[in-house]
């Protein structure tokens, strides 16, 4: 059976939200064998030869990496890394799962945008918690960089927002996941801590004040909301 490029990273990301980093190293360099100039694939591989010790073959990946793509923030981070024989503390550990976990009336998807310069996609991991800060018309997407609480993006989907702020108004707290991106654009799963988003599975008026929320109302054509 044929595997395609995105079956096969599936299967190597897997691995690597398990920490599962021999099995990393084994996938991703069978898809290499396939695909010999995938760059996403390459620092995934590099990134599982960190883990596994094996810094001189993960110090090759990321400088091949960079022949092509040399602003590449990833591999260069990567590299330093390899060059002086160090894991990533935050790679060591299988990725909080829990986070990622849709919760019937308490979880949605939706788009962020980054607007920080020179933040992308890149720069976050699978299941990376952000802060999120109640605006009037958007949700601040903040994120920890090297200690430090730093605001990178926001949400301005209209009908999350108002939903957010509502349920703000009666005491509700929010934070978020990263799910995937690519470059600007990030997918987020935000979770508030009372029931405020439409769901199939769950009736949100008993939890809330009378009226407080409309819930017969459709949300806006392109958001996405939890099932």
């Amino acid at each position: 059976m044929q595997h395609t490029l995105s079956s096969l990273s599936k299967k190597a990301i897997d691995a690597a939200l398990k920490a599962e980093w021999d099995s990393a190293v084994e996938l991703n360099s069978e898809i290499l064998s396939l695909y010999p100039n995938d760059i996403a694939t390459k620092l995934r591989l590099g990134r599982a030869l960190i883990q596994t010790r094996q810094f001189p073959k993960a110090t090759k990946v990321f400088k091949e990496v960079l022949d092509k793509d040399p602003i590449n923030s990833v591999a260069l981070k990567n590299l330093d890394l390899a060059k002086n024989h160090q894991t990533d503390a935050k790679t060591n550990e299988a990725v909080n799962t829990r986070s990622l976990l849709m919760e019937p009336g308490k979880c949605t998807e939706c788009i962020g945008i980054i607007t920080a310069k020179g933040i992308t996609a890149r720069e976050f991991a699978p299941g990376e918690e952000l802060y999120i800060r109640v605006k009037k018309k958007s949700l601040e997407l903040i994120k920890i960089r090297k200690g430090t609480k730093v605001s990178v993006g926001m949400i301005d989907n209209p009908e999350v927002v108002r939903r957010a702020n509502e349920a703000s108004d009666m005491d509700g707290k929010f934070t978020a996941a990263f799910v995937k991106g690519e470059e600007k654009m990030i997918t987020i799963l935000l979770r508030s801590t009372i029931p405020v988003f439409r769901s199939g599975r769950q009736e949100i008026r008993p939890y809330i004040k009378k009226g407080t929320l409309d819930d017969e109302e459709t949300p806006p054509e392109g958001s996405e909301v939890a099932q």
